[in-house]
C-alpha cells in the first residue's frame, strides 16, 4: 500500500449519482486487520429489489479489487488511481441482491483501502445509495458461498472506515486530476459444458516466463492447438519474456518493473483475448519458502489485470527441474520449492475459479531405466523433444482425447471400421490395394526421430507373402500378411509432412509477431533514444499484414488433405 506521506491523489472523479446529494462513499476494510499486512480482505453488500430498473457501481481499490454481481464477475482493476465504474442492471434480480468485492493487499504492510459508489433503482421507485459504508460487511477468508446472497454473513464483521473519499489520507482529493481514459471494454465468452475446448473466435495468450517465450522457438504447443480445431478459426499471441517474473521486472527496460508489468497489461489488453495461459513461477522458486508470501500476492495482483479481459484463464505449474546425473547439482531440494510453489498456483486457482495444469507432475522426466532422451538441455530449459512431450502432456492434462485413427479393410478395399478418418474410395486391382484417406485432423509433427502414433491400420485376407504400404512413391510401412492383419502402426506420410508445414509457418507467424510486440531496437524507436531513430517506429505497424498473411496460410494448412496409399506386394 501506499505510504501516509504520499500526495498522490486519486485520477477520477465519481460521477454524480441522480439522486440529489448524497454522502460520498468511504474509504473500508476489515476492522480485524485495519493496518493491513499483504493479504485479501472480502466485502458484501445485499439488498433487495422489487423490480430492477438501473444499477451503477463506481469502484476502486489499493491495491486490487474483484467484483462480483450476484456471483458474476464484472470487472476487475489494479490502479487505485483510476475509479472505474460498471452498468450492472442485467446482472440485477427480484428479490435480494449481492454485491461482493475481494480486495487485495499486493503491497504491504501499510493501509488498504477499498471505495464504491453503489446506486441501485426499481421501477416505481427512487434511486437508492449504497455505497460503501458500516453497513458493508467483511471478512479476512472467502467462505463457501461469500458471493451468494443467501449466504448467513452474521459471523462477517462492519467495515472499518477511514473516511470520505476524497478527503482521507493517503488516497487524497478526487476531485484535483482529470478523468482517466475510459479502460477497454471486454465480453466474457460463454462456453459448452464439459472439459475446456478453444472456439471458433478464440483468442488465445501466453503470458509467463522463459518456459512460454521459448515455446515459440518450436511451437509445438501451439501447432497441437491448432490442428485439433481444423474448423475453427483460433489466433495465437506468445507474450512470454525469459526471466520475468509476476511484478514484470524482465520487462522493464531501463524503467521499473512496474513499467514492465504495464507493459505486459497494455498488450494482453490490445489483443483483447478470450484465453489467457500463464507460467509463472520457475523463477520466483528460487527464493524458496521465504518467498511464497511475496509471490503468492504478486500472482494474485497480476491475476487480476489478466481478469479485467474476462477471458478464461489457465494457469501453469512451473516444471520439475530435471535431474541429469552427476557433476551436475542434485536438484531434489529446489523441486521441492517447484512443488511449493505449484500448490500455491492451484489454490489460487481453486479459489478463483480458474484452471489449473500441474506440469510438474505430467510432464515429469525420464526415469533411469527410461531410454527416453531428457527433456531439458540444462535440467531447466525444455529441448524440442521436451516442448513435444509438454504438447502431448498439455492435451492429457486438458482432458483432450488425443487423435488417433484406426482403419480395418479387407484385401478388396471394404471398410470393416474406422475411426479418426473417412475412406474416399478404395479399390483392389492386380493384387494392388489402393485407397484415398481424409483424417479429421493432422497428427503432431515428429520431433527429431520421435513421433506420436497416428493410429493402426488394419488389412484382412492378404495372401500369403510381404506387403508395403506406399504414400505417393514413399513406402511408409511393410508387413507380412499376417503382421497386415494384426494392424501395423503408421507414423510418417503426407499427412505428417503437412503438420510440419504447418509448424513451421506458425514458427514464421510467431517471429514477425515477435518483431512486432518486441523490436530489439525499442529504445531507439520508442524510448529516451527515440531523437535518433525515433522516425522508424512507423515501420513497426507493417509487420501487422505480414502476420495476418501468414495465419492465412495457416487456416489453409490446418485443414487435412487427402491422402492416397498403396499397399503392394513386396518385390
Amino acid at each position: 500500500m501506499k505510504s501516509l506521506i504520499k500526495s498522490v491523489v486519486v485520477c477520477a472523479t465519481l460521477l454524480t449519482a441522480a439522486i440529489g446529494v448524497a454522502a460520498e462513499p468511504q474509504w473500508i476494510w476489515s476492522p480485524e486487520n485495519a493496518a493491513a499486512p499483504i493479504g485479501d480482505c472480502y466485502f458484501r453488500r445485499t439488498f433487495d429489489l422489487t423490480d430492477p430498473e438501473s444499477g451503477r457501481v463506481e469502484v476502486t481499490c489499493d491495491n486490487v479489487y474483484r467484483l462480483f454481481v450476484n456471483g458474476v464477475n464484472v470487472g476487475s482493476g489494479n490502479n487505485w488511481q483510476q475509479i472505474d465504474a460498471y452498468d450492472i442492471q442485467r446482472h440485477l434480480v427480484k428479490g435480494r441482491n449481492i454485491v461482493a468485492v475481494q480486495g487485495v493487499n499486493s503491497d504491504g504492510p501499510n493501509p488498504a483501502g477499498f471505495v464504491a459508489r453503489l446506486i441501485v433503482k426499481s421501477k416505481g421507485s427512487d434511486a437508492v445509495d449504497l455505497s460503501t459504508g458500516k453497513e458493508w460487511k467483511t471478512n479476512l477468508k472467502p467462505v463457501d458461498g461469500w458471493r451468494n446472497a443467501r449466504l448467513d454473513d452474521s459471523a462477517w464483521k462492519p467495515a472499518h472506515l477511514f473516511g470520505e473519499l476524497g478527503k482521507t489520507a493517503p488516497w487524497g482529493d478526487t476531485a484535483k486530476l482529470p478523468a482517466v481514459p475510459k479502460a477497454p471494454e471486454f465480453v466474457a465468452k460463454e462456453r459448452p459444458a464439459g472439459p475446456f475446448q478453444l472456439l471458433d473466435g478464440d483468442r488465445v495468450v501466453f503470458v509467463g516466463d522463459t518456459l512460454i517465450e521459448r515455446a515459440q522457438t518450436n511451437d509445438y504447443i501451439e501447432t497441437m492447438m491448432t490442428s485439433r480445431y481444423p474448423d475453427r478459426n483460433i489466433l495465437f499471441r506468445n507474450l512470454g519474456w525469459s526471466g520475468d517474473d509476476v511484478s514484470g521486472i524482465a520487462r522493464s527496460g531501463f524503467g521499473t518493473a512496474e513499467d514492465g508489468f504495464k507493459q505486459l497489461q497494455q498488450q494482453v489488453f490490445d489483443f483483447k483475448p478470450t484465453v489467457i495461459f500463464v507460467g509463472y513461477g520457475a523463477n520466483a522458486s528460487y527464493d524458496g519458502p521465504a518467498g511464497l508470501e511475496d509471490f503468492r500476492a504478486g500472482y494474485l495482483r497480476m491475476l487480476t489485470m489478466l481478469e479485467a479481459t474476462r477471458a478464461t484463464m489457465i494457469l501453469l505449474s512451473p516444471i520439475r527441474q530435471e535431474d541429469l546425473g552427476r557433476p551436475l547439482p542434485n536438484p531434489e531440494r529446489h523441486n521441492q520449492n517447484r512443488v511449493l510453489y505449484g500448490a500455491t498456483i492451484q489454490q489460487i486457482a481453486n479459489e478463483r475459479g480458474h484452471l489449473f495444469v500441474d506440469l510438474y507432475a505430467t510432464l515429469g522426466s525420464p526415469s533411469k531405466n527410461d531410454k527416453s532422451p531428457s527433456l531439458t538441455d540444462n535440467g531447466v530449459h525444455l529441448t524440442p523433444y521436451g516442448y513435444w512431450q509438454a504438447a502431448r502432456t498439455l492435451e492429457d492434462d486438458l482432458a483432450w482425447t488425443p487423435w488417433k485413427w484406426e482403419l480395418n479393410l479387407t484385401a478388396e478395399g471394404k471398410v470393416e471400421k474406422s475411426g479418426g478418418t473417412k475412406v474416399a474410395e478404395a479399390q483392389a486391382d492386380g493384387g494392388t490395394l489402393r485407397f484415398t484417406l481424409l483424417d479429421d485432423r493432422l497428427p503432431l509433427p515428429t520431433a527429431g526421430k520421435h513421433a506420436g502414433l497416428t493410429g493402426a491400420l488394419r488389412i484382412q485376407g492378404l495372401p500369403a507373402g510381404k506387403f508395403t504400404l506406399f504414400a505417393g512413391d514413399v513406402a511408409i510401412q511393410s508387413g507380412t500378411a499376417a503382421e497386415w492383419a494384426e494392424g501395423r502402426n503408421i507414423s510418417s506420410g503426407s499427412n505428417f509432412e503437412q503438420a510440419e508445414v504447418l509448424r513451421r509457418t506458425i514458427l514464421a507467424k510467431n517471429q514477425l509477431y515477435f518483431h512486432r510486440w518486441r523490436p530489439q531496437n525499442e529504445t531507439y524507436l520508442f524510448g529516451f533514444r527515440k531523437h535518433e531513430q525515433g522516425q522508424n517506429a512507423k515501420e513497426i505497424p507493417m509487420f501487422d499484414p505480414l502476420v495476418a498473411e501468414q495465419e492465412a496460410q495457416i487456416a489453409k494448412l490446418r485443414v487435412p488433405r487427402p491422402l492416397k496409399y498403396e499397399l503392394r506386394p513386396a518385390k
